[in-house]
């Protein structure tokens, strides 16, 4: 008789403890499913959410007793927190309110533990990497770009400056060359040559100097002939006055 209320006892107690069970969630990022490993008591994860934005992972929960406790196996090549290479901690949300926890880790997972009260619906674990997604690498590449960036705006402009000197410097140099061109002269081709009008002023004036001198020329032939046939004139006069 004693034997049977013992066992009765023991039977009792085993049903009223609740029992811990382990058990895996899937969750799908960029077309790959991941499993998530968990063990909970009175707590059953029946979904999992994968929030890229905030680094996050979101479980849909129920919790079949007035409390319950799990603990979640994240993997680190998974979901991580993480500053640097140091690590970080984690932030378990619990309906929007933030929640204790415990944590054991190694190099390899890091297992979060605890306690989640009745008539919970969502838990929401914050990290830093998940499935290669971080807003700390992509705040480090956007740094990194705008970096590079501003050095590409700076380099054009200060490109920019250059060949505006340069082209300064080219026109000042054509304004002095210009500028010690004599009079009748231009700058051309990088010299000094005669303008246009000039080259007309020197034409006119070398076709006057040839005229003139064709001129003078017939002047002078003529005046020689003149001369010439009074000399003779008056020679052949004296001769017939001496006969």
């Amino acid at each position: 008789m004693k034997l049977n209320i013992a066992y009765v006892t023991v039977l009792a107690a085993a049903i009223m403890i609740p029992s811990a069970f382990a058990d895996t969630v899937s969750t799908d990022i960029d077309s790959v499913s991941y499993d998530i490993e968990y063990t909970g008591n009175n707590v059953v994860l029946k979904s999992a959410t994968a929030d890229l934005d905030f680094i996050s992972l979101i479980f849909e929960t129920e919790v079949t007793g007035s409390e319950g406790d799990v603990s979640i196996t994240l993997q680190r090549d998974f979901f991580d927190a993480k500053i640097g290479y140091s690590d970080d901690d984690f932030f378990i949300l619990s309906d929007g309110d933030e929640i204790e926890f415990e944590e054991t880790k190694d190099d390899t997972s890091r297992t979060l533990s605890f306690s989640l009260s009745t008539g919970t619906e969502e838990i929401e674990i914050i990290g830093t990497i998940l499935a290669n997604n971080s807003f700390l690498i992509e705040q480090e590449q956007q740094a990194e770009n705008s970096a590079a960036q501003a050095q590409a705006d700076a380099d054009a402009a200060a490109q920019a400056q250059a060949d505006a000197d340069a082209k300064n410097a080219e026109e000042e140099k054509l304004e002095k060359l210009m500028n010690s061109c004599g009079d009748g002269t231009v700058f051309e081709n990088g010299e000094c040559v005669l303008s246009n009008m000039e080259k007309n002023a020197k034409n006119v004036n070398h076709g006057s100097l040839i005229y003139s001198v064709v001129i003078g020329l017939m002047i002078g032939i003529t005046i020689t002939l003149i001369l010439w046939g009074i000399g003779k004139k008056s020679h052949k006069s004296l001769s017939d006055d001496g006969s």
